[in-house]
């Protein structure tokens, strides 16, 4: 029989005194007394059934970086004792107190005093915390949303880019409201106080702890099907899931460490987020390196199917599977090709970069590139589109307009689009496209030699409309 047992978050707010202090009383009946008090679990001592009373009280000085009780809590713990309350459990400025006298007198007896001690403690603790990461989360959304709108058809295409917002959007509400709570609790216990009446709890909203718990791991199952076909990206995430467990774990230790040496708490504190510092720095350091190293291509798993040597340099070839090629447009007894498909997807936009090029050594032969984008969110098409449009004329402000590059509407019939653009550079014309279907969209990089046919366009359409 264990003489001891955890409960894995408890998920009770440290305001909610009524709802913890029943719950500790319930415990001891049964024969548990709180033991410790830790951020993912709160642990229990076997003991002898009793009825006890709790309490939850606030000691503003207290500190998880002292060595020891901090200034003044010795004292405050000794008037307690004395009063018939034994400290049961601590976690930094929150005490829990418990008492076998059904009469003795309550610790806080002051409503002033004690809204005071726990403004102070939620400033320095939770305030502290929660306002610090809304506004890291906020960046977060912030970026993700500027990513959408100066780079939509990468960053809509891209799971990954799309998990981070759907990660941290919900976390920003969730602080956003946890705080309203908080600050609309503070003006009834000022009142109460102002009143000399009991302060009121914040009552604790478990089910949001679950729900965020399950999000999370809802998240990173979606995101899991899209690296599972990457054994490299799928080993870095896995990677970068366990140096973070790691991180957590050496900087809590290095904290308890620090207070058994008895280190003063600035030190602890300049060590426990030292490490953590370093040991982030130095993660994305060896991430980067590592990327340096071998290539980014072993990231997404896109393998060349052998290499050669031209000039000193090592060349990669590829051999997948495009939509149209080369041969569908144009005669070539050519057959050493280097076929590249990269293609991202997500639930709302699958975008495919395609190419086909010769080898160094045949730099006279033509070559071709496109890409093709399928747009799942009908509203989100004009936002592909103009990302297109914007990226091939983003330096025309730095030049003079006869020199400028833009699209310009062609005949779209040829294509079987709805609309269709070619490049002009310099007000000549270039082997560019841009084709817009009803659901999708494909610029077309012709070799620059060749002179493009309404049968080409034709057979080009064909392929890429049914591309990807």
């Amino acid at each position: 029989m264990k003489d001891t047992k955890r409960e894995w978050m408890p998920l009770y707010s440290y305001l909610d005194r009524t709802a913890i202090t029943t719950h500790l009383t319930d415990m001891a009946a049964k024969g548990w007394m709180l033991e410790k008090l830790g951020p993912w679990s709160w642990r229990y001592r076997r003991a002898e059934p009793k009825k006890l009373r709790f309490a939850v009280t606030y000691f503003p000085a207290a500190s998880q970086f002292d060595p020891g009780p901090s200034e003044g809590l010795e004292t405050y713990r000794e008037y307690c004792a004395a009063a018939g309350w034994v400290l049961a459990a601590d976690s930094a400025q929150v005490q829990v107190f418990y008492t076998e006298d059904e009469h003795a007198v309550p610790i806080e007896t002051d409503p002033a005093t004690e809204y005071a001690n726990i403004r102070r403690c939620m400033k320095k603790s939770f305030l502290a915390s929660y306002w610090a990461l809304l506004a890291v989360s906020l960046l977060q959304v912030l970026f993700s949303l500027w990513r959408i709108w100066t780079d939509p058809v990468d960053t809509l295409s891209s799971t990954a880019s799309l998990s981070a917002l759907l990660d941290w959007l919900p976390l920003d509400l969730v602080f956003i409201w946890e705080l309203a709570r908080y600050y609309r609790w503070q003006r009834r216990a000022k009142a109460a106080a102002e009143a000399g009446a009991p302060l009121p709890d914040l009552r604790s909203v478990r089910w949001l702890g679950v729900l965020i718990l399950v999000w999370t791991c809802g998240v990173l199952l979606w995101l899991l099907p899209s690296y599972w076909g990457s054994r490299g990206m799928f080993l870095l995430m896995v990677g970068m899931v366990l140096y973070m467990c790691l991180m957590f774990v050496l900087s809590f230790t290095a904290k308890d460490a620090m207070k058994r040496l008895n280190a003063p708490r600035w030190l602890n504190i300049a060590v426990t987020f030292g490490m953590v510092i370093v040991l982030t720095v130095g993660g994305m350091v060896g991430m980067m390196a590592l990327i340096f190293h071998n290539g980014s291509g072993w990231l997404d798993g896109h393998e060349s199917v052998e290499t050669y040597e031209y000039r000193g340099m090592t060349w990669q070839v590829y051999d997948d599977p495009i939509p149209l090629r080369i041969e569908d447009l144009v005669e070539t007894d050519y057959d050493q090709w280097s076929t590249e498909a990269r293609v991202d997807s997500s639930f709302l936009a699958t975008h495919g970069t395609y190419t086909q090029r010769p080898r160094m050594n045949a730099l006279d032969q033509p070559d071709l590139e496109y890409e093709i984008v399928t747009v799942k969110a009908g509203f989100l098409y004009d936002l592909c589109k103009h990302d297109f449009i914007s990226w091939l004329e983003r330096d025309n402000d730095k030049l003079p307009e006869e020199l400028w590059d833009e699209y310009r509407p062609v005949d779209a019939s040829p294509w079987g689009g709805s609309e269709a653009y070619q490049r002009y550079s310099a007000g000549e014309a270039i082997n560019q496209f841009l084709v817009c279907w009803p659901d999708r969209m494909a610029e077309v990089k012709f070799d620059w030699d060749w002179t493009v046919t309404e049968e080409m366009m034709s057979t080009a359409a064909r392929a890429l409309k049914g591309g990807i």
